[in-house]
C-alpha cells in the first residue's frame, strides 16, 4: 500500500516536470513487462516493448493507429527510461506520454528525471518487486488469483484526497458508462447517480475525510445506454504515517438482480393487502396492473375490459402511468386492434420486444407528434368461460428483452389477481342465493302461518292459535338475523333485543352481559325460549304491571372443565306469581332448556319468574 503510493506520487511529478498527462512504470515479469504503477488516463492493457539499451533516454513518436494515439487517449509521444535495480541485471522502464514534442537535450529534463528514476528504482528495490519475489511460486501448482477488476459486476475506484478525480477500472466504465475513460472528474462520474453519493463527493473535494455510510445502495444511470441499475458501493480511507487520508479505495458492485427480486416480493406483498380491500372484480385488475407498472419498470399499465353486451368496442377505465405518460383512459374501437385481439381471444400471452408498429394502444407523448413512443409490451388476456373479459397490459418506450422471469411474475401477478376476482364473483353469487333464500323463507313462513290461520279458523281457543303465530313471528326473527349473518352466528344481544321488541316494551328490558356469537341452532332454541318469558311477563309478570321490569344478564364462567355460558332472567316488580299450574309447550320449552349438555333452572318467586339457562360456550357457539 505504502509502495503504490510513493509510485503514484512519484509518476505524478514526472509527469508534471515533463507537462505530460500520463505516466506508468512497467518492470520485468516471466521475460515480459508489466505495468506496476500508473498516472492518467491510460489503455487497459499496455503493448510494452523494452528500449534499446544503448538509447537509454529515448523519445519516440506513437504510431498513427497505435492504440495510444487512438481516443479517448490520442497521445503522440512517449520518453522511456531505464530503471536500474541494485545488485540485479533487470532493468525496468518509466515511461512518459504526452501530446506535445518535448527537447530531450534538455539539461534540467534529463536531470530531474534522471533523480526521479533513480528514486524509483529504490522504491521498487526496497518494496521486493525482483521476478523472483514477485512472480507466483508454480511449485504449489496455483497460479495468481484474478483481480477485482477481472469480476463481472465488481467495479473498483480510487479517489485521491482534494484531487477531484476518481480513477475507475474497466468494469466501473462499463457499468457508468463514463465517456470520459478511467480517470475523470469527480462531477462528471457524479452525473451518473440520480442521487450522488455525498461520501465520494466530499474526500475528492477534501471537504471531508470521514465516510458516513461504509455500505450504500443508491441508483446508477449508465451514461452511454441510459440504463438504470441498483449498485452497492463498499469504501475504506487509507491514512499515511502521521494519520492523514490520502486516498478512498472502493468497489460498486452490480445489485440489480437483488433489487429486482425484492422489489418483486415487495410487489407481491403490496398486492396481497390491496386485493384484501377491493370490492369488484375490475379493482382487482386495476390493482395487479399498478403493481406490474411499478415492479417491472414501465411507461404505462392498465387492464383492459371487454363487455358481453359489446362487440364493437373496449374500455380503459383507470391505468398507471409515468410522470411523461399519457394516460390511455378512454373507449376504443375493436376493429382497429384485430392483430392482437386475435391472439387475446385465444388466450395468448404477447410479449413484443421491439415493435415499430405498434399493435395495441398507442401513446404519443409529444403534442402535435404523430409517432408512436411504444416499443415493447406485454399482454395478458384473462378469459372466463372460454370469453376474453379483460386483459391486462404493460408498455414500455424503449426496446425490452422480456426476461423468463418478467414473464412468471406476470403470470403470477394475474393468477392472484385472477383468484380474488374469483372469490368476490363467489361472494356476489353468494350473498344473492342467501337473499333468495332469505325471501322464499319468508314466503314459507307466511304460508305456514295463512294455513294456520285456515286450518284453526273453526278452533274456539284463540289464545291456543295467536300463541303459535307469535312463536312463528319469533322463528322468523332468529332466521332474519342469521340470513344477515350468512348462516354462520348470530350475535346474542342483537338476537334478544330483535325477539323481545316484538312481544314487550323492550325499554323496560334490561340486557347485559358480554359479546358473545351463537350457532344458528343455538339462535333459533334462544329465540323461541325468550318469546315464551317475554310473553308471559308481558301477561302475567313483571311487565303486566306499571313500574315491572326484566333483565338477561349473560356471562360467561369457567368452571374447570371447560367455559360455560349462563344466562339469567330475572323479573321485578311484578304482581305475585306461583308456578304455572298447566304444562304446556311453552313451559316445556323453558324446562327442555339447550339440551341435554346444557341445564335449565327456573324457579316463581313473589316478585316474578327467576330463570337461569347454561350451556357449554363451544357448543353455543358451533351448534
Amino acid at each position: 500500500m505504502m509502495r503504490q503510493r510513493d509510485l503514484s506520487d512519484l509518476l505524478s511529478i514526472a509527469a508534471a516536470m515533463a507537462r505530460a498527462p500520463a505516466a506508468y512504470i512497467a518492470r520485468p515479469n516471466r521475460g515480459e513487462l508489466e505495468v506496476v504503477a500508473r498516472f492518467g488516463p491510460l489503455p487497459d492493457r499496455l503493448a510494452i516493448p523494452a528500449p534499446p539499451p544503448d538509447r537509454p533516454f529515448l523519445m519516440e513518436v506513437l504510431p498513427p493507429l497505435g492504440e495510444l494515439a487512438q481516443a479517448p487517449w490520442r497521445y503522440a509521444f512517449q520518453i522511456r527510461l531505464p530503471l536500474s535495480l541494485t545488485g540485479q541485471e533487470e532493468r525496468g522502464t518509466l515511461c512518459i506520454l504526452t501530446c506535445h514534442c518535448l527537447d530531450p537535450r534538455s539539461p534540467s529534463l534529463r536531470n530531474g528525471l534522471d533523480a526521479l528514476t533513480r528514486q524509483i528504482g529504490q522504491v521498487l528495490e526496497r518494496s521486493g518487486t525482483s521476478r523472483h519475489s514477485a512472480a507466483p511460486s508454480r511449485a504449489s501448482g496455483t497460479d495468481a488469483l484474478p483481480s477485482i477488476d477481472d469480476l463481472p459486476g465488481i467495479g473498483t475506484f480510487e479517489i485521491r484526497y482534494g484531487s477531484h478525480l476518481i480513477s475507475l477500472s474497466s468494469e466501473l466504465v462499463r457499468l457508468t458508462g463514463v465517456p470520459s475513460g478511467k480517470l475523470c472528474s469527480i462531477d462528471a462520474f457524479l452525473r451518473c447517480m440520480p442521487v450522488p453519493d455525498a461520501d465520494l463527493m466530499r474526500f475528492a473535494a477534501g471537504t471531508s475525510s470521514e465516510i458516513r455510510l461504509q455500505e450504500a445502495d443508491f441508483a446508477v444511470e449508465n451514461l452511454a445506454d441510459r440504463t438504470r441499475r441498483w449498485v452497492r458501493r463498499r469504501a475504506e480511507v487509507e491514512v499515511d504515517e502521521q494519520g492523514n487520508a490520502w486516498r478512498m479505495i472502493g468497489t460498486l458492485e452490480d445489485m440489480t438482480r437483488d433489487r429486482i427480486a425484492t422489489n418483486r416480493l415487495s410487489a407481491m406483498v403490496m398486492l396481497g393487502d390491496a386485493l384484501r380491500e377491493v370490492g369488484t372484480p375490475l379493482d382487482a385488475y386495476r390493482a395487479a396492473a399498478s403493481a406490474l407498472g411499478d415492479a417491472l419498470g414501465a411507461d404505462r399499465a392498465g387492464v383492459a375490459e371487454f363487455e358481453g353486451n359489446d362487440e364493437a368496442q373496449f374500455r380503459v377505465s383507470q391505468d398507471w402511468h409515468g410522470a411523461v405518460t399519457p394516460s390511455s383512459v378512454g373507449v376504443y374501437d375493436r376493429a382497429e386492434y384485430k392483430t392482437a385481439l386475435n391472439g387475446l381471444e385465444q388466450g395468448l400471452l404477447l410479449a413484443v420486444r421491439a415493435a415499430r408498429d405498434n399493435i395495441w394502444l398507442d401513446c404519443v407523448r409529444d403534442e402535435g407528434a404523430e409517432a408512436d413512443a411504444i416499443r415493447a409490451q406485454l399482454l395478458m388476456p384473462i378469459l372466463h368461460q372460454g370469453r376474453l373479459t379483460h386483459c391486462l397490459f404493460v408498455q414500455c418506450c424503449k426496446p425490452r428483452d422480456w426476461s423468463d422471469q418478467e414473464l412468471a411474475f406476470l403470470r403470477a401477478v394475474t393468477d392472484r389477481a385472477q383468484a380474488a376476482a374469483a372469490s368476490l364473483e363467489a361472494r356476489a353469487h353468494q350473498e344473492t342465493m342467501h337473499q333468495e333464500l332469505a325471501h322464499r323463507l319468508k314466503n314459507t313462513l307466511a304460508l305456514v302461518q295463512a294455513l294456520a290461520n285456515q286450518s284453526l279458523r273453526g278452533v274456539e281457543n284463540r289464545d291456543a292459535v295467536k300463541a303459535f303465530e307469535k312463536r312463528l313471528i319469533a322463528l322468523a326473527s332468529a332466521h332474519d338475523l342469521l340470513m344477515r349473518q350468512e348462516w354462520q352466528r348470530g350475535d346474542l344481544e342483537t338476537l334478544a333485543q330483535e325477539v323481545l321488541m316484538r312481544v314487550a316494551p323492550i325499554g323496560r328490558c334490561r340486557l347485559e352481559g358480554p359479546r358473545v356469537s351463537l350457532g344458528p341452532n343455538t339462535s333459533t332454541t334462544l329465540s323461541l325460549m325468550l318469546h315464551e318469558l317475554g310473553t308471559n311477563a308481558v301477561k302475567y309478570g313483571a311487565l303486566s304491571v306499571e313500574g315491572g321490569e326484566v333483565s338477561l344478564v349473560w356471562r360467561i364462567v369457567d368452571n374447570g372443565a371447560g367455559e360455560t355460558l349462563s344466562l339469567h332472567w330475572l323479573e321485578k316488580g311484578g304482581p305475585v306469581i306461583g308456578p304455572p299450574h298447566q304444562s304446556g309447550f311453552g313451559t316445556r320449552l323453558l324446562k327442555a332448556g339447550f339440551g341435554h349438555q346444557g341445564s335449565a333452572t327456573l324457579c316463581y318467586p313473589e316478585t316474578g319468574c327467576d330463570a337461569v339457562f347454561t350451556l357449554p360456550l363451544q357448543q353455543a357457539r358451533d351448534n
